[in-house]
């Protein structure tokens, strides 16, 4: 899928007690471009205590790459684990967006990740990661320039960590 937009950038919004948030506009954007649907998948990050999302087109493109790999292992003769799909698949919940960008964090994935008040956005290519901005200032193995774009956007919304 070479014509896909990419996720960059990064963003720090504000959660409301309902769970809405704003996907920053870069986001957004490339959200709407990738995919006829405004609506992104939310799910654990596989190595980070953060959540990763997408558009429904990146969804369709993994599962196509997750067969591939299948079929490579069973014409190996390997026997094929099955938990890379029920990860990608089963343990994710898609997420409507209106216009602006406006969604509700999933409560179980909102409360799993921590995310209060604020969140933390920040572009990976294919997908976007969401963090609550103490999580990601705690986690050992983060980018320390990650970490540090967090601590400067906190600091300029007068939000304390």
């Amino acid at each position: 899928m070479t014509d896909r937009e990419l996720y960059e950038g990064f963003a720090l919004q504000s959660v409301d007690d309902k769970g809405r948030v704003a996907i920053p506009a870069d986001l957004r954007n490339a959200a709407e471009r990738n995919s006829d649907v405004r609506q992104v998948v939310v799910g654990m990050s596989e190595i980070d205590p953060c959540l990763t999302a997408y558009d429904l087109a990146w969804s369709k493109e993994l599962h196509a790459r997750l067969e591939r790999i299948e079929r490579l292992a069973i014409d190996r003769g390997e026997t094929v684990d099955l938990r890379a799909k029920r990860r990608a698949f089963g343990q994710v919940e898609k997420a409507p967006f209106d216009g602006s960008g406006r969604f509700v964090l999933p409560v179980f994935f909102r409360q799993k990740a921590k995310i209060g008040r604020w969140a933390f956005f920040s572009g990976a290519g294919d997908t976007f990661d969401i963090w609550a901005p103490e999580q990601l200032m705690q986690a050992p193995d983060v980018d320390p320039f990650l970490r540090e774009m967090c601590e400067f956007l906190c600091q300029q919304k007068g939000v304390a960590l």
